[in-house]
């Protein structure tokens, strides 16, 4: 396998899946629209409850018939969610887009992990992943920078506009994928290249038997995909909810995309950062909590220059986190299920988002949307201190 070839296309496919300039202000639309906090946080819930149903079995589906030819399918979807976006004309239709982009984002979770990891590991790099990942995941976040940059000025110009450009990207995305190599690490992915759909039922039972087996035998890494669920979930709320909180604190429209890339260079400032943080992971992973639980808190301020800042806090330090448990988790997983056990990770991260994503939007209709922060902060905070007085009891004592 030609490495530097496989990561030049990994690279042109993260940055265009990645490049969606109306999901930085997709909020702002909505609320325009006439749309309530609590429909958005419906809206949001919906792609949660599809992502949380159909997460493993599309892991399942890029371990079994190929991940390349899953990535290619997460951009035809991706492309389907923008245009249901565009020409939706009630909250059917939004939920709908919101329905295919949980699709797009389930086929490509896990995938372009696992294909990552075993493309270094077919030709004996395995050790490189956390920092050829972070690339990989700077690139997908300087092209979230420039699509929220970009976002801000299609606000001006109305969301059509703005979702056409994403189906087109998305569609481009799709192509991009098949140019990736299918690695094979072992003997199943080599039949499974040959004879993608031969007997796949016996083999759909067999590896969620496999599958399931591993988290019995590995509780730790069960803890490890909890955490970062639970971390991960105030952090995409607040971005989320950090969008209409910036107009609301005096922010101009015109500037609210260059605001929203400065939180996401924040998130990739980050994942620069993880591959020079060392030590290990748990209490780093305590501290990490701990204190995007107080920025998030800092989000709500109703100043926007300080909301702003609250935020960036939170994603830069978030994606130190992020990263590093990537990498112990896909060194946890084998090969022949890695794309099933990394969408458990984020089946894990949709089960708490149904529940959060109302909740949130139910706050911020009834006490205001500083509250919103308050509620995602201390509850990170709360989460983390129980999370770590639980693993330190059960598996230092």
């Amino acid at each position: 396998m030609n490495l530097n070839r496989q990561f030049f296309f990994l690279h042109i496919y993260n940055f265009l899946v990645s490049f969606r300039v109306a999901d930085g202000v997709w909020v702002v639309f909505l609320l325009a629209r006439g749309f309530s906090l609590a429909q958005v946080g419906i809206a949001e819930g919906v792609f949660h409850v599809v992502s949380f149903l159909c997460e493993v079995p599309s892991g399942m589906l890029a371990d079994l018939v190929g991940r390349k030819r899953t990535l290619a399918l997460s951009g035809l979807f991706g492309t389907l969610s923008a245009l249901a976006m565009a020409f939706s004309q009630d909250f059917f239709g939004v939920c709908l887009s919101m329905a295919f982009q949980a699709l797009m984002y389930n086929l490509c979770s896990g995938t372009q992990e696992a294909l990552t990891y075993d493309s270094l590991k077919a030709v004996g790099q395995e050790g490189s992943y956390l920092k050829r990942n972070a690339w990989l995941m700077g690139a997908s976040q300087a092209s979230a920078s420039l699509s929220s940059l970009l976002g801000g000025a299609a606000a001006l110009l109305g969301f059509f506009p703005a979702y056409l450009i994403t189906a087109a990207c998305s569609a481009v995305c799709a192509s991009a994928a098949f140019a990736l190599v299918e690695p094979q690490v072992t003997e199943a992915q080599r039949q499974r290249t040959e004879h993608p759909f031969a007997q796949l039922g016996p083999r759909f039972r067999a590896h969620l038997r496999e599958s399931w087996g591993f988290f019995r035998r590995s509780p730790r890494t069960a803890y490890k995909i909890l955490a970062s669920a639970a971390a991960a979930t105030p952090i995409y709320l607040t971005f989320m909810y950090l969008q209409q909180h910036l107009l609301d604190g005096g922010l101009p429209e015109l500037f609210l995309g260059a605001a929203l890339m400065v939180s996401r260079l924040a998130g990739t400032a980050g994942m620069a950062l993880s591959t020079r943080v060392k030590g290990r992971l748990f209490p780093l992973a305590v501290g990490c909590g701990l204190f995007c639980g107080a920025a998030t808190c800092l989000a709500g301020a109703p100043w926007w220059p300080v909301a702003l800042l609250g935020g960036a806090l939170a994603q830069l330090v978030f994606s130190v986190l992020d990263l590093r448990v990537d990498a112990a988790l896909n060194d946890d997983f084998p090969s022949d299920q890695r794309a099933t056990l990394v969408s458990v990770n984020s089946m894990a991260y949709s089960l708490l988002m149904i529940a959060a994503s109302p909740a949130a939007g139910a706050v911020g209709d009834v006490f205001g949307a500083s509250y919103v922060f308050v509620f995602l902060g201390l509850g990170l905070a709360v989460c983390t201190a129980a999370g770590a007085l639980w693993y330190h009891r059960r598996y230092r004592a």
